[in-house]
């Protein structure tokens, strides 16, 4: 019982920590879900502003572009003007170029030409070590002959774009489509670090050509716009994300390999949260595909999550231990209160066993007293006869008692009485033999199922004898001896306890009669009887 009551507060203690680990857990995915959207609509809000920060460049260019149509002679003058209007608006522009198409038929008298706006002009590009030589000869050259601001760009006056093959992938792209095109990342120089950018081409044609062959015909240059990605950045994101995600602006690009063009990192001190890193929609522009790729920081992660998780797991914890105790001290008071009431409960049942015993015993020898055998007598009566058995009485009577008693006492005869029943009960082998004190100096012994008593009575005779009393020996002293008076019932259909009894008393009669210290037997129904034992 101490086990059960221990076991099931355990058990309470553990389901109570299963079920507040749940319900906690259940708070605490929620609230990462939470985030995970918010850290979704954050990315996906940066990169929406830096689609449409790119879509103004783009638009900015559009305007220059039609202001140039307008215009029947472009010069350095008026390509500023419009540059610097541009780049006003649009901050992220750090350069505004023109390049025009020239073929090798006219590259000489081109060169001559510009070198009227600009001292030693010549078409160049890059060799292998990097620096600027005559450019090679080719079908069609695409130098650069304006460029604001001048100061920090001038080493770029008259440098060939088709002399990559990357610039002259684009170049050919915007050309025969007669969109913007921008190119991959390039790395911008500054100061103390470098940055990306990337040039966006915007074709300029003769008139309005509408196919592609008339497009070919009526190039009549490129505007160049050179976008750095960080002021591009900077003004898109707002500073909130900007300061508490990180950020990765990759360029898909046409091979599958993506490069990271722009990264944003709030925090070095810790690492962010890897498992949140979430990826925007593609933004498309010019004929690129970025994305952003945000990760938030582990302080913008702790500051969205709540205390609650943990409080609501300490509060079950509590709250379940509490009530395991409760249920412990209840269940623990129980089984006192049991333990109690069984202790109180075996303690009088065994009194009752003691009372019982008592009120069936003879208090002298401890055999049952005269009451009990008669109900005994009429138990098994009963039984006799609805089980058509035998039935065996006898009763014995010590022969002389009050003449003992009175030479020799009272304390001596009540042991005399003692160890005569002691006798008579060694006698008896089966369990379900009955003897008891009938009287002050009588025995009376039942003898369930029995065919004939008379040999048990004569075992009787022959064990009392066997004891000599009394003990101290005087001359002329006679050995104390027992009378028995049995009945045997064969038929017992008709015949009442109280008769048995009664045969018995007169049976007893009969062998006082004879002569005491013998015994007489009656069967009923009457049969020749067996003659009395004696000695």
């Amino acid at each position: 019982m101490a086990k059960r009551v221990l076991y099931s507060t355990i058990l309470t203690v553990f389901v109570g920590l299963f079920f507040s680990f749940l319900a906690a857990m259940s708070l605490y995915q929620s609230e990462q879900q939470s985030i995970e959207h918010e850290i979704q609509k954050d990315v996906e809000n940066a990169a929406l502003s830096l689609g449409r920060e790119l879509n103004i460049g783009i638009e900015l260019m559009y305007a220059l572009r039609n202001q140039l149509v307008m215009d029947e002679g472009i010069n350095e003058e008026s390509f500023v003007e419009l540059s610097q209007a541009v780049m006003d608006r649009h901050p992220n522009i750090h350069a505004m170029e023109w390049a025009e198409v020239v073929s090798e038929v006219d590259r000489e008298l081109y060169e001559a030409e510009a070198a009227l706006e600009f001292a030693l002009f010549e078409i160049v590009e890059l060799n292998e070590e990097g620096n600027l030589v005559s450019a090679v000869s080719r079908n069609r050259y695409f130098p650069v002959r304006y460029i604001h601001p001048y100061e920090q760009n001038q080493n770029v006056l008259g440098f060939d774009l088709a002399s990559r093959p990357s610039m002259k992938d684009a170049l050919e792209m915007s050309w025969y489509r007669g969109v913007p095109i921008a190119t991959p990342a390039i790395r911008l120089k500054r100061e103390f670090e470098d940055h990306s950018g990337f040039l966006m081409l915007l074709p300029v044609f003769f008139g309005d050509p509408e196919t592609d062959a008339d497009r070919e015909d009526a190039l009549r240059g490129f505007l160049v716009a050179l976008f750095d990605v960080s002021d591009i950045f900077d003004l898109a994101i707002n500073n909130t994300v900007k300061e508490s995600i990180n950020l990765e602006l990759v360029d898909k690009g046409l091979s599958e390999q993506s490069d990271v063009i722009y990264s944003n990192v709030v925090d070095l001190g810790q690492p962010p949260v890897e498992a949140l890193t979430y990826e925007s929609e593609p933004i498309f522009f010019a004929g690129r595909e970025w994305l952003l790729r945000g990760t938030p920081s582990a302080a913008y992660v702790h500051s969205r999550m709540s205390i609650f998780p943990h409080l609501i797991f300490f509060i079950g914890v509590l709250i379940f231990s509490l009530l395991a105790y409760l249920l412990y001290m209840l269940q623990h008071r129980a089984l006192t209160i049991q333990k109690r009431v069984d202790e109180k409960t075996r303690e009088l049942r065994e009194a009752n066993k003691k009372l019982e015993k008592l009120s069936k015993s003879d208090g002298l020898t401890g055999y049952y007293n005269r009451e009990y055998f008669e109900q005994s007598v009429q138990a098994e009566v009963r039984r006799t006869q609805r089980d058509n058995l035998y039935i065996s009485l006898m009763i014995i009577e010590i022969d002389n008692m009050s003449t003992y008693n009175a030479k020799h006492g009272r304390v001596a005869g009540d042991k005399a009485i003692r160890l005569i029943g002691s006798a008579i009960s060694d006698t008896m082998k089966r369990p379900g033999d009955l003897l008891a004190r009938y009287s002050g100096e009588t025995f009376a012994v039942l003898l369930p199922n029995t065919k004939d008593g008379a040999p048990m009575a004569e075992a009787c005779i022959e064990a009392v004898k066997l004891l000599r009393l009394p003990f101290d020996k005087e001359v002329g002293s006679e050995i104390i001896s027992i009378s028995i008076g049995g009945v045997t019932v064969h038929e017992a259909k008709s015949l009442e306890a109280s008769k048995v009894l009664a045969y018995g008393e007169v049976a007893l009669g009969k062998a006082v009669a004879e002569g005491r210290g013998t015994f007489h037997w009656v069967y009923m129904p009457e049969i020749i009887q067996p003659p009395g034992g004696g000695c």
